[in-house]
Protein backbone atom coordinates (compact mmCIF):
# COMPACT_ATOMS: atom_id res chain seq x y z
CA UNK A 1 0.00 0.00 0.00
CA UNK A 2 1.46 3.39 -0.96
CA UNK A 3 2.11 5.95 1.73
CA UNK A 4 -0.54 8.35 0.46
CA UNK A 5 -3.23 5.63 0.70
CA UNK A 6 -2.23 4.89 4.30
CA UNK A 7 -2.38 8.58 5.23
CA UNK A 8 -5.74 8.93 3.51
CA UNK A 9 -7.06 5.87 5.37
CA UNK A 10 -5.86 7.30 8.68
CA UNK A 11 -7.57 10.61 8.04
CA UNK A 12 -10.81 8.82 7.13
CA UNK A 13 -10.64 6.81 10.36
CA UNK A 14 -10.02 9.99 12.35
CA UNK A 15 -12.96 11.75 10.73
CA UNK A 16 -15.21 8.73 11.47
CA UNK A 17 -14.19 8.82 15.14
CA UNK A 18 -14.93 12.55 15.27
CA UNK A 19 -18.36 11.91 13.76
CA UNK A 20 -19.00 9.17 16.32
CA UNK A 21 -18.04 11.49 19.17
CA UNK A 22 -20.30 14.21 17.78
CA UNK A 23 -23.11 11.66 17.66
CA UNK A 24 -22.91 11.05 21.41
CA UNK A 25 -20.70 7.94 21.43
CA UNK A 26 -18.14 9.57 23.68
CA UNK A 27 -15.71 7.42 25.60
CA UNK A 28 -16.17 7.98 29.33
CA UNK A 29 -13.36 9.91 30.96
CA UNK A 30 -10.47 7.84 32.17
CA UNK A 31 -8.98 8.71 35.51
CA UNK A 32 -5.28 9.07 34.80
CA UNK A 33 -4.18 10.89 37.95
CA UNK A 34 -5.45 8.71 40.80
CA UNK A 35 -3.16 5.67 40.69
CA UNK A 36 -0.01 7.52 39.67
CA UNK A 37 -0.57 9.93 42.55
CA UNK A 38 -1.08 7.02 44.97
CA UNK A 39 2.14 5.48 43.67
CA UNK A 40 4.02 8.73 44.12
CA UNK A 41 2.65 9.22 47.64
CA UNK A 42 3.46 5.61 48.56
CA UNK A 43 7.01 5.76 47.21
CA UNK A 44 7.63 9.11 48.90
CA UNK A 45 6.29 7.77 52.20
CA UNK A 46 8.48 4.69 51.94
CA UNK A 47 11.60 6.73 51.23
CA UNK A 48 10.78 9.15 54.06
CA UNK A 49 10.15 6.24 56.44
CA UNK A 50 13.54 4.77 55.58
CA UNK A 51 15.15 8.19 55.96
CA UNK A 52 13.79 8.85 59.46
CA UNK A 53 14.45 5.29 60.55
CA UNK A 54 10.88 4.11 61.07
CA UNK A 55 11.06 1.36 58.43
CA UNK A 56 14.65 0.25 58.90
CA UNK A 57 15.89 -0.57 62.38
CA UNK A 58 19.03 1.55 62.21
CA UNK A 59 20.67 4.36 60.32
CA UNK A 60 23.30 2.02 59.00
CA UNK A 61 22.69 3.00 55.38
CA UNK A 62 23.56 6.62 56.19
CA UNK A 63 26.85 5.59 57.78
CA UNK A 64 27.70 3.37 54.83
CA UNK A 65 26.96 6.21 52.43
CA UNK A 66 29.05 8.70 54.43
CA UNK A 67 31.93 6.23 54.62
CA UNK A 68 31.73 5.72 50.87
CA UNK A 69 31.72 9.47 50.19
CA UNK A 70 34.63 10.02 52.53
CA UNK A 71 36.57 7.20 50.89
CA UNK A 72 35.98 8.64 47.42
CA UNK A 73 36.93 12.14 48.55
CA UNK A 74 40.10 11.10 50.30
CA UNK A 75 41.27 8.54 47.77
CA UNK A 76 40.63 10.32 44.48
CA UNK A 77 40.75 14.00 45.36
CA UNK A 78 43.28 16.05 43.40
CA UNK A 79 43.38 18.64 46.21
CA UNK A 80 46.99 19.01 47.48
CA UNK A 81 45.85 19.71 51.04
CA UNK A 82 44.00 16.41 51.11
CA UNK A 83 47.14 14.65 49.90
CA UNK A 84 49.15 16.23 52.70
CA UNK A 85 46.51 15.28 55.25
CA UNK A 86 46.47 11.69 53.95
CA UNK A 87 50.23 11.40 54.27
CA UNK A 88 50.12 12.80 57.83
CA UNK A 89 47.41 10.30 58.76
CA UNK A 90 49.45 7.47 57.25
CA UNK A 91 52.44 8.60 59.28
CA UNK A 92 50.32 8.71 62.44
CA UNK A 93 49.08 5.16 61.76
CA UNK A 94 52.58 3.71 61.69
CA UNK A 95 54.00 5.90 64.48
CA UNK A 96 54.33 4.24 67.90
CA UNK A 97 51.70 5.22 70.40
Amino acid sequence: QPFSDRVLGATRAASRSLEAMAGGEVVPSVNTWLWPSFGLIGASSAFFGVYIGKITNSHEWKEIFLDYCHHKRTSYSPNPLDKVARSVLRLLKIAPK
